[in-house]
């Protein structure tokens, strides 16, 4: 037997078994009941809610209006324009004290010079002059 061939295998597709289907029961379906007298459809008047009991409205009679009183009379313009107010008395200055207020001449000189310094200053800067050498 040595010489004889093993068989060879056939393939063949696996097919699943077909499942065992369990029997569907059958339910006779409940008699219905017999259908019942429709009720009567109801009117528009037994859909609407009774009115509620409202109080008794009290009427208000309208109070008579005055009669009219004479109108005053119309201001004139002499009434309208207020009276000139009282103005206080103005203080008269002395000579003394008006040469103490005026600035000596020399004051002047002085301001015009600082003011043309901080201006010279003030154009140097923007120049780009420091006032300082440079170096490179």
């Amino acid at each position: 037997m040595p010489d004889e061939e093993p068989p060879v295998p056939i393939e063949e597709p696996l097919v699943p078994l077909p499942a065992e289907e369990p029997p569907v029961p059958t339910v006779d379906p409940e008699p219905l009941p017999a259908p019942a007298d429709e009720p009567p459809v109801p009117t528009v008047d037994e859909l609407l809610p009774p009115p509620a009991e409202e109080p008794p409205v009290p009427t208000v009679e309208p109070e008579p209006l005055p009669d009219p009183a004479e109108e005053p009379p119309v201001p004139t313009v002499d009434e309208l324009v207020p009276p000139p107010a009282e103005e206080p008395p103005v203080p008269t200055v002395e000579d003394d004290c008006a040469s103490a207020m005026a600035a000596p001449p020399m004051t002047k000189v002085v301001a015009r010079a600082a003011t043309r310094t901080c201006f010279e200053m003030y154009y140097l800067r923007l120049s780009g002059c420091t006032g300082h050498k440079r170096t490179a």
